[in-house]
């Protein structure tokens, strides 16, 4: 009977109409809630009764449901905080949180973190957040997401590197070309200020952790003229030395197991420049000793000291490098920097020959010595970068990197289904998922010490609560006229 389908339809539209009330009601309770996204309702019309054949239709509207509630992606406001635990996501992607008990991942755009009992960066419930560990030479991320432990976390000592991607000592320094020649032989088993020109010091690491004072000293070279063929009395192109200087790595007799206050070369190396002061290449060096010999008498002489001769530089690393005996598990490898030198007989080369050592006239100038590695230390603060790198600071003075926080993104985040605490779950119409570093393949960036608003127009909800109480109440006066009807039908009878 068409009064009762009439019943049924306005009972449909009282009990959607109510449904959407909670859904409106739900939004604006969780206005202040960080991260939220607010939910839009997708009505569906219920197709029913059949009429006659001849009609201009044969199916007639039964009513109204909600086909499907999705979330609202769109960017909320950024709140800033003083914790260095909060964060917030410019973009589209979701916080990936793993439940330790369960290893079940969830998502969350709700950057309020804090520590579990064990030390773990977790969200408010202890699901623990997803980052990659990041390589502690050269800053690039590896293996695959997990969870990353903060609080008593110890860093192991890290010895100054073997010149491999920039690690080992680095030096940047102006050479006066005017500098004497010294004249005085250098011993490299007591190396003394009269010896060289110029010296600089940095602190290295030992694979223990210990530090040493490194010693960098530079030794004019003398020019030499060219070679005379005696065949025509001219000079052989190529055979004169000039703008060349000598280098020495060295250390006190402590740090070597040798007599503390001597100052002791563990090798060296050799220079080039161009005559408008420009570094040409730097190469290594090692000692060789010097045979006595005898004197025209048939009377041995003593042995001279150990002399520097070339040797290859490292091609793995490109730079000279020198195994440091300090002692304890071998000797360090220690790469030495002093610039990346250029050919200047190629007019194509990129290089400039000016990045590391330079000789130009005037006072001889450091500008930068410094090498990698660190002592153990434990943690005492993090802070973020947009990226999601996690940077701890440790009570031995010094910082890195201890993870990178990752990201996921969906195709269609907003059929992500809702299971309560801010966490979201993926689903089959969430299409493919993607994890990865933020700032990548449109994951959007992390900000730090923020919270994302919940993107909840207060405005637009009181709209829709208007809309949806009118909706309901014409949803009810459906249902009371068609009552009317059929009573009227009834009294028909009598």
């Amino acid at each position: 009977m068409a009064l009762l389908g009439s019943l049924a339809t306005g009972a449909s539209g009282v009990k959607t109409q109510g449904k959407t009330m909670q859904i409106v009601g739900n939004n604006i309770a969780n206005v202040n809630t960080f991260g939220f996204k607010s939910n839009k309702v997708a009505f569906e019309d219920l197709m029913g009764n059949s009429w006659p054949q001849g009609s201009a239709f044969t199916k007639a509207s039964n009513g109204v449901k909600i086909g499907g509630v999705e979330m609202d992606y769109s960017q909320g406001a950024f709140e800033t905080t003083t914790l260095a635990t909060d964060m917030a996501i410019a973009g589209g992607g979701f916080f990936t949180i793993v439940n330790p008990s369960t290893d079940k991942e969830s998502y969350t755009r709700n950057g309020q973190f804090s520590y579990d009992k064990e030390g773990f960066l977790s969200s408010l419930r202890g699901g623990r957040v997803q980052a990659l560990k990041v390589d502690r030479i050269t800053g690039e991320s590896k293996g695959i997401p997990g969870a990353l432990q903060v609080l008593g976390l110890v860093d192991a000592p890290l010895p100054t590197g073997t010149g491999l991607k920039g690690t080992g000592i680095r030096l940047q320094a102006n050479l006066d070309s005017n500098a004497t020649v010294k004249d005085v032989p250098v011993d490299p088993t007591n190396v003394t200020d009269n010896m060289y020109n110029f010296a600089t010091s940095t602190t290295v690491y030992d694979a223990v952790g210990n530090t040493h004072a490194a010693t960098v000293a530079m030794r004019k070279r003398p020019d030499l003229p060219e070679q005379i063929d005696p065949g025509t009395g001219q000079p052989i192109p190529g055979t004169g030395v000039s703008n060349q200087w000598e280098y020495y790595v060295m250390f006190d007799g402590a740090s070597l197991g040798q007599v503390p206050g001597t100052m002791v070369a563990v090798g060296g190396g050799f220079m080039q420049f161009t005559h408008d002061g420009k570094l040409i290449a730097a190469t290594g060096g090692s000692f060789e000793a010097q045979p006595g010999g005898v004197d025209p008498d048939g009377n041995p002489l003593p042995a001279g000291p150990p002399r520097l001769i070339p040797q290859p530089v490292d091609p793995d690393t490109g730079v000279p490098q020198f195994a440091v005996p300090f002692g304890g598990g071998g000797p360090l490898v220690i790469g030495l920097h002093l610039g990346d030198g250029f050919n200047p007989d190629d007019p194509t080369d990129p290089r400039s020959g000016l990045d590391g050592i330079t000789q130009f006239a005037g006072q001889y100038n450091v500008l930068r010595t410094s090498a990698d590695g660190n002592p153990a230390g434990t943690l005492e603060s993090i802070f973020l970068e947009d990226n999601g790198t996690v940077n701890g600071v440790f009570d031995a003075g010094y910082t890195r990197a201890i993870g990178r926080v990752v990201l996921t993104k969906f195709d269609n985040p907003g059929k992500l289904a809702q299971v309560g605490d801010n966490m979201l779950e993926e689903t089959l119409g969430s299409g493919k998922k993607v994890t990865g570093e933020a700032g990548t393949a449109g994951l959007g960036e992390i900000r730090s010490k923020s919270l994302e608003q919940s993107n909840v127009d207060l405005s637009t909800e009181f709209v829709k609560m208007v809309e949806t109480q009118r909706a309901f109440q014409a949803s009810a006066k459906t249902v009371t006229t068609s009552d009317e009807m059929i009573q009227d039908l009834i009294n028909m009878k009598r």
